[in-house]
């Protein structure tokens, strides 16, 4: 089993799917015959046989990256999970990044609370390491609002393997970046809605106003959200009804208190 965990990590490290698929599926129901795993408790005798299997469940997790496949990033990283909270775990090389790949998948799904229980969980060390201080960081730059703070952090990802949920993040942020625009203006120039939305291609931000924003008019280098001269609908600015809401919030938040 030792032989195929190694052929695992090469073909992950060399982008070799279909191969590691192939090798990871093969190991799985090789651990399934291992008595010393969680949730059966650590022995020492049993300490190489977790190490391995810990070890595969990493890979499992970096593969699943490659696939871009998040369902079966998840099932792998729960699968991990319980390997960690042995003390032994704590100097695995690929700890921190599987930490940090977590921290990033939740913040992906809008999981904040989950997000932050987590960063509970971790050590001043782990805090502190580049993996996981990254998502931290990201997840501080969303609750400000700092959207082209976000974008700009591709520029400083701690690994290759962070690159999915940032381009996952980076749609979900671009996206409310143009809302926003959307709203505030009635034409805006092609280079400025690039610089907001940190795109380094007019290839690449066409594509995105077109999957996303068709009702857009794009001619000479400008935008136009809504023909030149309309106004907003009133029932587009449903004042009434969120003066509504905000009287009917702070009367059950007096309540509460």
């Amino acid at each position: 089993m030792t032989q195929e965990a190694g052929k695992l990590e090469a073909a992950v490290a060399h982008a070799h799917l279909d191969q590691a698929q192939s090798t990871l599926s093969a190991l799985k129901v090789a651990i399934t015959s291992l008595s010393t795993l969680p949730p059966n408790p650590p022995t020492a005798s049993g300490l190489p046989e977790r190490e391995l299997a810990c070890g595969v469940f990493e890979q499992a997790v970096l593969l699943s990256v490659a696939q871009e496949d998040l369902a079966s990033f998840q099932r792998h990283m729960s699968q991990l999970k319980p390997f960690y909270s042995d003390p032994s775990s704590d100097t695995r090389p690929l700890r921190c990044t599987m930490l940090g790949l977590n921290l990033m998948n939740l913040l992906v799904e809008n999981r904040l609370a989950e997000f932050h229980s987590e960063v509970e969980l971790l050590s001043e060390s782990e805090r502190a390491s580049p993996a996981v201080a990254f998502p931290m960081q990201i997840e501080e730059h969303l609750m400000m609002g700092s959207y082209n703070r976000v974008l700009m952090a591709r520029k400083s990802m701690p690994a290759p393997t962070f690159e999915l949920f940032m381009e996952l993040l980076a749609d979900t942020v671009r996206t409310s970046i143009a809302e926003c625009a959307e709203v505030s203006y009635s034409q805006l120039s092609v280079s400025a809605a690039m610089d907001m939305m940190v795109f380094d291609s007019a290839e690449k931000f066409h594509d995105f106003v077109k999957e996303s924003f068709e009702s857009w008019t794009i001619a000479n280098g400008t935008i136009t959200f809504r023909p030149t001269g309309s106004n907003i609908r009133s029932d587009e600015v449903p004042s009434t009804r969120l003066i509504k809401e905000t009287i009917a919030y702070a009367t059950e938040l007096e309540r509460i208190v």
